[in-house]
């Protein structure tokens, strides 16, 4: 799953966690901690452009901005 990294308002992250979700299998959303406006969604294989379209929508919405990997994000742990 390609991983897209956002920062938004923290008081913005469970509304857009709550829509990104929405969207059935576009993604997952998750963040490292409450406290920090990162967030990563891990976007479903060939839906980048939806993901992208939506990222657009919810950045006039919410502030959600485009930002590189974090060089202190954490990998998925393996099951």
């Amino acid at each position: 799953m390609p991983s897209r990294y956002f920062r938004v308002p923290v008081c913005e992250i469970g509304y857009v966690r709550m829509i990104v979700e929405g969207y059935d299998g576009l993604a997952v959303v998750r963040s490292l901690s409450a406290q920090r406006g990162e967030i990563e969604w891990l976007v479903a294989e060939g839906r980048e452009a939806e993901a992208e379209a939506l990222a657009e929508v919810l950045g006039q919405e919410t502030g959600l901005t485009a930002i590189a990997r974090p060089h202190d994000w954490s990998d998925l742990a393996p099951e």
